[in-house]
């Protein structure tokens, strides 16, 4: 059964929601849950918890991207500090179960494309990776920080720069 509450408010219609659906775990029978909805925002549920994991690794991704772009800029401390942050919130979010649907390769490309269209006043960019090496198993491990992302993008950065190594 529909509700209205679900488009008027969404929070009195959750809480009700809730309030039904423990009446029915305790073994009252009850005919007046909003089946359609609930199913969609359980579902949901899980969506935004992989969109934000994705969101904080590309997040990360961008910013390590700047600093390669822009070894010498001003703001390399900010942006370290914000890899680092970003980082720490994927993977306190990053549950095991997301690690076959992030898919660090996309990510890195959406974070690309994001850097493009950052109006940057100033030198040029330094030529960037197309690809780094990066699994989304590194990526949900707590261990691998900003300084291991801003390596994979050095290493794939370095021929390009004509070394074997970045200078940064």
């Amino acid at each position: 059964m529909p509700d209205y509450l679900y488009d008027t408010d969404i929070l009195a219609w959750s809480r009700a929601q809730a309030a039904r659906l423990r009446r029915i775990a305790a073994g009252e029978r009850v005919n007046d849950v909003d089946w359609d909805h609930v199913i969609e925002e359980v579902e949901e549920v899980g969506r935004g918890q992989l969109a934000a994991v994705r969101s904080y690794l590309e997040l990360a991704m961008l910013h390590a991207l700047k600093i390669a772009a822009w070894p010498d800029h001003a703001a390399v401390p900010h942006w370290e500090a914000e890899i680092a942050n970003f980082m720490v919130q994927a993977t306190s979010r990053f549950e095991p179960g997301m690690q076959q649907h992030v898919e660090p390769g996309a990510l890195y490309h959406r974070a690309l494309r994001a850097l493009r269209k950052i109006p940057m006043h100033g030198p040029a960019p330094l030529p960037l990776p197309r690809t780094i090496d990066i699994t989304s198993a590194e990526l949900r491990d707590e261990e691998f920080g900003a300084a291991d992302l801003l390596d994979r993008i050095r290493a794939a950065q370095a021929p390009l720069l004509g070394g074997e190594a970045a200078d940064a």
